[in-house]
């Protein structure tokens, strides 16, 4: 499977992408396309503006399928639907609402596949949902493209879906129907990338070689300083109010416009064009609580799936408020639920299933920190508020975000060396995973800092077995910081267990070499971070201005 990592300020790079791989495919070249990334990236977006922008092509017709639906009738009435709308749409006629009406319609010019559409409806009014029936309906996109003499390009939104058919082996025979529909492109996009990745590797083996994966991840820190800038030139946030945003959104696009959207429509110093802190906390305030909060409706919307995992959700969403109160492990979590360790196991293996949290070794994480935020500061106040009407949950997430914003105004003053000492302190004997890797942190009984030379600040942790030692850089790491740390390492008379560069602004590329052949381990500024946030401790925010 081709990999493609983008640069991280997405949607217009993606979308190039794709414009390339829609104009190889007119031209004969088919490189099928999925998309893949958490909730809020915009991937949905993305497809939107794609079929729009070739819905009246002269050589391409755009399918758009929405696979999350209620059931599989309601999977077969918007395949078909969405089938007859882009072709009607795709010859300039304005598509109807009533299905009878699009049959019609389509009949005059692409009578064949009408009639396989009709014998399917038939099929499955009759309860025959059988491989022959999937099978059928998975070839409309080619009946179509021989019917018209276009190419199709098709668009599966939350494709992973495509599994609830209740048929053997639906992306098998999914795939045999690629291989052979070569007049159709396939761009697919997943909320749940482990899922997907498995089911590319296992279901879709075949056509390994034939699906380009886009990873669609958060927007960094300076791409989101220029999204800001982009997007809402005016009113102008503060240094301090861009760094809040950043920590609330993790740069998460969906989140970001709402936010934007809201700073745009609050009152501003009129000298400047600043927005005030007030003003700007407020507008978070009315996005997380209340009838018009946007990202409060996604957030109550998103809890709402757990009634799929099954008929009593409550002991998933409890679940969740543990994780968001700070409970990352097993027993914490079975405490705050009040549920036997083995079977909080088996709860938390089902959301892990759904990829509604993840597990990174002996941690359980949702990692989605304004979604965290909200369920612990605002859905959790909600339900242990007893007095109907009462004002309290709207007063204490007020109180919660001016806290949250006076955490980050005292997170600058504190320098990088106590921020490691702070994630030192936290281990545990854990088990975590970082990069696909599995590490043992043990609790140390020592934690000190050795004579720095201005450019990296040595850290040395140790407890009566194990000993390790740390550099700190917060500038680009040169071959000569890997070379004084090498004979820094001589002068230890015991084992060293592991070294670690934590490499915050970077490490140039000879560097990087040297110190992988020296069994230096290095962290760079999403590593660290990572580990931060599985340690419940706030991230190191580095940007532009």
């Amino acid at each position: 499977m081709n990999e493609a990592h983008l640069p991280s300020f997405k949607r217009d790079q993606i979308r190039s992408h794709i414009d390339l791989r829609i104009s190889a495919h007119l031209k004969g070249y088919r490189q099928n396309l999925g998309i893949i990334g958490a909730e809020g990236l915009g991937k949905s977006h993305l497809l939107a503006e794609v079929y729009h922008s070739h819905a009246s092509s002269a050589a391409l017709i755009p399918l758009y399928l929405n696979l999350r639906t209620l059931d599989f009738d309601h999977l077969l009435d918007r395949w078909l639907t969405a089938l007859l709308t882009s072709a009607v749409a795709n010859r300039n006629i304005e598509p109807s609402l009533n299905f009878q009406a699009l049959i019609q319609t389509a009949e005059s010019f692409i009578p064949e596949t009408v009639q396989k559409i009709r014998q399917l409806k038939k099929w499955f009014r009759k309860g025959e949902r059988h491989t022959a029936a999937v099978r059928e309906l998975f070839g409309l996109a080619s009946s179509l493209a021989e019917e018209t003499g276009k190419k199709i390009l098709l668009m599966m939104d939350e494709f992973q879906e495509l599994e609830r058919l209740q048929v053997p082996d639906p992306f098998a025979l999914l795939g045999k129907e690629i291989m052979v529909g070569k007049e159709t492109l396939y761009i697919v996009t997943s909320s749940k990338p482990d899922r997907i990745r498995e089911i590319f590797r296992h279901k879709l083996s075949l056509l390994f070689g034939n699906f380009e994966v886009i990873d669609m991840a958060p927007l960094g820190f300076d791409e989101t300083v220029q999204f800001i800038h982009q997007r809402m030139p005016q009113p102008k946030l503060s240094s301090l109010q861009k760094k809040f945003l950043i920590r609330m959104t993790d740069g998460i696009p969906v989140y970001l416009e709402r936010f934007l959207d809201r700073f745009s429509q609050s009152p501003v110093s009129s000298e400047d064009g600043s927005l005030s802190d007030e003003n700007f906390i407020l507008a978070f305030f009315e996005e997380l609580i209340g009838p018009g909060g946007n990202l409060s409706l996604l957030f109550e919307n998103r809890l709402s799936r757990c009634n799929r995992i099954a008929k009593d959700a409550s002991v998933f969403i409890k679940a969740l408020l543990a994780m968001s109160s700070g409970r990352r492990k097993i027993l914490g979590i079975a405490t705050f639920i009040e549920r036997k360790t083995q079977d909080t196991k088996k709860i938390l293996q089902r959301l892990v299933q759904e990829e509604i949290i993840h597990k990174r070794g002996s941690f359980y994480i949702l990692e989605d920190y304004l979604y965290r935020f909200w369920l612990r500061e605002v859905y959790q106040t909600v339900l242990h508020s007893h007095a109907p009407g009462s004002s309290e949950p709207h007063a204490h997430l007020l109180r919660a975000l001016k806290e949250a914003f006076k955490r980050i105004e005292q997170e600058e003053k504190l320098d990088i060396t106590g921020k490691v000492e702070s994630l030192f302190r936290e281990f545990r004997n854990d088990l975590v995973e970082l990069n696909q890797k599995r590490t043992r942190f043990p609790q140390f009984s020592e934690i000190a800092f050795r004579p720095t030379n201005g450019r990296v600040f040595p850290l040395f942790a140790r407890n009566p077995d194990v000993r390790w030692i740390c550099q700190i850089a917060n500038q680009p790491v040169q071959e000569e910081d890997v070379h004084f740390f090498m004979e820094d390492l001589k002068r230890f008379r015991k084992k060293v267990q592991r070294k670690i560069m934590i490499t915050l602004a970077g490490i140039d590329q000879n560097a990087k070499l040297m110190a992988q052949a020296a069994e230096i381990q290095l962290w760079d500024l999403r590593n660290f971070n990572t580990l931060l946030d599985i340690y419940d401790l706030p991230k190191i925010i580095m940007m532009k201005e």
